[in-house]
């Protein structure tokens, strides 16, 4: 949960400070900014769930980064929780990366409207 909040507020202050220094299509920047967090979560989740995937690698069920730490928590650990965490950031990621090119084509519009 405390990546989530670190994330959103990271992404929310580069979008202020881009716009506000006048860089031209500052959401869609902002949303790469997001795609690349993001894509570190899906790694990080991944890694954390595959490991724990693996008789006998561990003395149970642990977390094996601490960006999945981050992500998961302390509380009631179990494989099923690590694999939901691991699908909701896939999907999360995928969004990301489907809205990318849809703001990006909207943010090219507006510009050439404003231009004509």
């Amino acid at each position: 949960m405390v990546y989530v909040i670190v994330n959103l507020f990271l992404v929310a202050a580069f979008t202020l400070s881009i716009r506000r220094a006048g860089v031209s299509r500052p959401s869609s920047k902002a949303i790469a900014a997001a795609l690349g967090l993001s894509i570190v979560a899906v790694v990080c989740l991944a890694q954390n769930y595959m490991n724990n995937q693996v008789p006998g690698a561990q003395d149970g069920i642990g977390i094996t980064n601490p960006v999945a730490y981050w992500i998961i928590g302390e509380d009631r650990w179990s494989i099923e929780k690590f694999r939901i965490a691991l699908v909701h950031s896939v999907c999360l990621t995928l969004l990301l990366i489907a809205a990318y090119p849809a703001v990006s084509w909207r943010e090219a519009h507006d510009s050439e409207t404003k231009s004509s």
